[in-house]
């Protein structure tokens, strides 16, 4: 542990480029994507649905609860993908804002390191990718 780090720094070891990643890790990894991908699934499906039926009949309290729920989803998403929750924000803006997010890089959810956004695994220390 760096006694000069900041309190928030993480502690966990950074693996050096090139130096895979433990079985464990990459399981761990694994489930957190996958628990995200559901989440993100879970809330985006009915968000985009509340709000087609909240616009098409005039009903303000669907739509608004859809881009919710949409927002929501999209905070998911942005985290499976190794980024901040607050660009789920870009929610607001509907299938704009997940096209936005879907073409940001990806980083590793384990080094930081940056990915394009087909990546599927990091180059670094091989680990898992959010899809």
């Amino acid at each position: 542990m760096n006694p000069y780090a900041p309190p928030t720094a993480p502690t966990e070891h950074r693996p050096a480029p090139g130096e895979p990643i433990s079985p464990e890790r990459h399981a761990e990894i694994q489930r957190q994507l996958k628990r995200l991908n559901t989440m993100s699934f879970a809330f985006g499906l009915p968000g985009l649905v509340l709000q087609s039926i909240g616009r098409t009949t005039d009903n303000v309290l669907l739509a608004l609860g859809g881009a919710v729920l949409f927002v929501i989803a999209l905070v998911n998403y942005a985290k499976m993908r190794g980024r901040n929750g607050a660009l789920g924000l870009l929610g607001l803006f509907t299938c704009v804002g997940l096209a936005i997010l879907y073409f940001l890089p990806k980083l590793c959810l384990n080094c930081q390191a940056k990915h394009p956004y087909r990546a599927r695994q990091c180059e670094r220390c091989s680990a898992p990718l959010g899809s």
